[in-house]
């Protein structure tokens, strides 16, 4: 007499279900390519952290920390030649030119 053995128990981790083909990719599109609102962002925080510091300037200096004050100008400056970059560089996607990063 032959007993039946059980069939192999299907394993479910992902990784054997992408090799048996049954976990399918959902095509997502990416997100900002241009990176001009993210740039954006970045130049408002730096500007809102500089109005916030101003309120502390005077224990700033006191504490001989007044060089903060300076920290957001520099981000700001910086996130202004980012947002330079960025916008030429999108207009060159648009006109369908290579981009040399």
């Amino acid at each position: 007499m032959t007993e039946e053995q059980p069939a192999p128990k299907k394993r479910t981790d992902p990784t054997s279900q992408l090799a048996r083909g049954e976990l399918v990719h959902a095509e997502v599109k990416p997100l900002d390519l241009s990176g001009i609102p993210s740039v954006i962002t970045g130049i408002v925080l730096w500007a809102v952290s500089f109005v916030v510091l101003l309120f502390f300037r005077g224990r700033l200096a006191d504490d001989d920390l007044d060089w903060w004050l300076w920290v957001p100008v520099a981000g700001f400056a910086l996130g202004l030649i980012g947002l330079w970059y960025c916008k030429r560089r999108w207009s060159k996607i648009q006109a369908g030119h290579p981009v040399e990063d």
